[in-house]
This record gives structure tokens, C-alpha cells and sequence, in this order.
């Protein structure tokens, strides 16, 4: 029921027609009877500090940020969490006493989809992109105890600046362009794709062929729609263990729910409402 009282979390970013998050959020508020909803809003750079300063005037508790603002929003908000500036990316946004605060949850959220697997952290990782998801994915890793890190970009001016950035927080790096991650795959032992590439509705699009995937390692793509990209399919015929985004999307989607409500996030809610929007079961209801 909506009324007067309700409270608005959102979903910033452009696109957001393919985004499963207002069905994980609404999930998860119903199943706590909290009387929040949650909406996504395509929000081009150029109205991005207008929607900061809308949602804090209509006093919204908080919103994610998605591709391609979750560099470009530090600029509009008040201060950064620890896991923000450690990043130089944000993800999650909190409002409070007028103040937006900004997090980054997809740090967490790779943690959580990682843990309980077979790292091999004595060979290198690999991150493929340099953007915002792309900074997540590589400080999880370092948190995660891996010590190289090798950073494969289009633009290698982006994939160099992320490679000093993780030089500077004491780890190996190296980068490459993205026509030489092929090469240089052959010795890792996790693969991260950390860009849009085979996202729908450009479901054919993948960063590395089955046969530059090495069999012994775990490839996870931060894409989740559609559930197995071509990517994971491209991992699965070279035997390497597969880990989707879904599972990034819903831990960083739990760890938001818990900063803008205080009450903790029901996961495996929030997991089956995202498989039912992307439609890999059925909704009974």
C-alpha cells in the first residue's frame, strides 16, 4: 500500500530499462513490511546533480547509482564512506538530515559472490575494464589477499590509471588493452569482466573466446542480464567455474537495504525475485 508515508529509494543511471532492482528492493520491503518503494530513473550527466538535489528535497532515504555516473556523482554529494574513497567510485547513496553520503556495496558485493571458492591467490587476477565497477572489483580483491592484479582496458590511458591506483595501495599491477587480455589471461587464476560488454540487449558481446580462458579458474561477470552471458558460456566450454552477477547484484543490493533501512536484508528474497524478473522461474503468484 502507498500512501502519504511512503518512503522512495531509487535506481539512478542511463539505461535502466534492464535493471532488476526495483523487483529485488520491492521484494524485500514487502517481505519486511516496510512501507518503502523503490523506482529506477534514467538520469543522463547532464541532470545528474538536479536528481541529487531532488531526491534529497523530497526526503528520500537513498539510491543506488549505476553506469555511467558512479564516478561523476562524488562530485554532487556531501561526503564519501570509507569504502567510497577507497574506490573512488560510488554505488549506494544515503541520505540523512539532508546530507547525501555516498558508499560503494559493490565492493562487498564481489566479496560475497567469491566467498567460499577455491582462490588461487598465488597467481594473478585479472579485471576487465577500469571504470567504477571496475575499482570495486579490484580493491575486493586485494581485500580478498591477492597481490596482482592486471587490468585490461579499451582505452589503456583509463586501464593505466587504475593500475597506479592499485600500486599505491601497496599491490602488483599491470595493464594491458583490451586486444592483449588474451595473452595475459593464460596465467590468472580469477577473470573479472567489469564492463557492459555482453550486457542486454547486446547479448553477443564478450572480452575473452573460451580459448583464452584458462581451465583452472573462476571467471565472474558483474553482468547479470542476461543471467549467463556469453562470457560465462564462453568460461563453461573452456571448464573454468562460473560465477554470475547476479550474485554481486544481490549482496550489494542487501548491504544498500540494510544502510537505508537498519534492518537486515532478506537475502534469499530478494535473490528469487531477481531470477523471477529475469524470468529464470516462474512467478506463481
Amino acid at each position: 500500500m502507498i500512501d502519504a508515508s511512503t518512503r522512495l529509494c531509487c535506481l539512478i543511471g542511463h539505461p535502466v530499462s534492464h535493471s532488476v532492482s526495483p523487483q529485488m528492493h520491492n521484494a524485500a520491503f514487502r517481505a519486511l513490511n516496510l512501507n518503502y518503494v523503490y523506482l529506477a530513473f534514467d538520469v543522463r550527466e547532464m541532470d545528474l546533480e538536479k536528481a541529487v538535489n531532488g531526491l534529497k528535497a523530497i526526503g528520500s532515504p537513498g539510491f543506488n547509482v549505476t553506469i555511467p555516473h558512479k564516478i561523476k556523482i562524488i562530485s554532487f554529494l556531501d561526503e564519501l564512506d570509507e569504502s567510497a574513497e577507497k574506490v573512488g567510485a560510488v554505488n549506494t547513496v544515503v541520505i540523512k538530515d539532508g546530507r547525501a553520503r555516498g558508499y560503494n556495496t559493490d565492493v562487498y558485493g564481489v566479496e560475497e559472490a567469491l566467498k567460499g571458492r577455491n582462490l588461487t591467490r598465488t597467481k594473478p587476477a585479472m579485471v576487465i575494464g577500469a571504470g567504477g565497477a571496475a575499482k570495486a572489483a579490484a580493491v575486493a580483491l586485494l581485500d580478498l589477499g591477492f597481490r596482482k592484479l592486471i587490468i585490461a582496458n579499451r582505452t589503456i590511458e583509463k586501464a593505466r590509471e587504475l593500475a597506479s591506483r592499485i600500486r599505491s595501495m601497496g599491490c602488483e599491477a599491470e595493464y594491458c588493452g583490451l586486444d592483449k587480455a588474451g595473452d595475459l589471461a593464460a596465467e590468472c587464476g580469477i577473470i573479472i569482466n567489469a564492463t557492459p560488454l555482453g550486457m542486454h540487449p547486446k547479448t553477443g558481446e564478450t572480452p575473452l573466446r573460451s580459448s583464452e580462458i584458462p581451465e583452472d579458474s573462476i571467471i565472474l561477470d558483474m553482468v547479470y542480464n542476461p543471467l549467463k552471458t556469453r562470457f560465462l558460456r564462453e568460461a563453461e566450454k573452456a571448464g573454468a567455474e562460473i560465477v554470475s552477477g547476479l550474485e554481486v547484484l544481490v549482496y550489494q543490493g542487501a548491504k544498500a537495504f540494510e544502510l537505508w533501512t537498519g534492518c537486515e536484508a532478506p537475502v534469499d528474497v530478494m535473490r528469487e525475485a531477481a531470477l523471477k524478473a529475469l524470468g529464470v522461474i516462474r512467478d506463481e503468484g
